[in-house]
């Protein structure tokens, strides 16, 4: 992959990550009790694991999930992925000589691709589960 695509899809998949990390957020503002506005607020500044934590908590309160438990465990598991996204991707690769020709970069952009993929049907899932939930609160 060339450098051009691999950052277009390091934008992409940053944006779903984001966006998932939002409708988590709105998930959880509009279960908790109260006002979904001041529930918003004070999950806003959680980080991304705080608030599936946060949200998977308050889910299976009733003991009646809206959130299947193995989709709460994929959530917990994408934080790390993430992370790398985020502070770790570019030094794997940045520094090495003749980098868009080594074997570190190509694993970068194989996984980037991997996760880009996966990323963007999670961001669709979560998405329709936010309008579907939110929209009958």
């Amino acid at each position: 992959m060339d450098f051009d695509q691999f950052l277009i899809l390091y934008a992409e998949t940053m944006m779903y990550y984001q966006l998932i990390e939002h409708d988590i957020k709105y998930l959880y503002a509009y279960m908790a009790e109260g006002s979904p506005d001041e529930n918003y607020n004070y999950i806003e500044s959680k980080t991304l694991g705080q608030a599936i934590i946060m949200l998977k908590e308050l889910d299976n309160k009733d003991d009646n999930p809206y959130i299947h438990p193995n989709d709460y465990n994929f959530l917990e598991q994408i934080c790390n992925n993430r992370n790398h996204w985020a502070h770790k991707v570019f030094s794997e690769f940045m520094y090495i000589e003749d980098w868009p020709r080594s074997k570190e970069y190509k694993k970068q952009s194989t996984k980037l691709k991997k996760d880009h993929d996966r990323m963007e049907k999670v961001y669709k899932v979560l998405e329709a589960m936010r309008i579907e939930y939110c929209s009958n609160a």
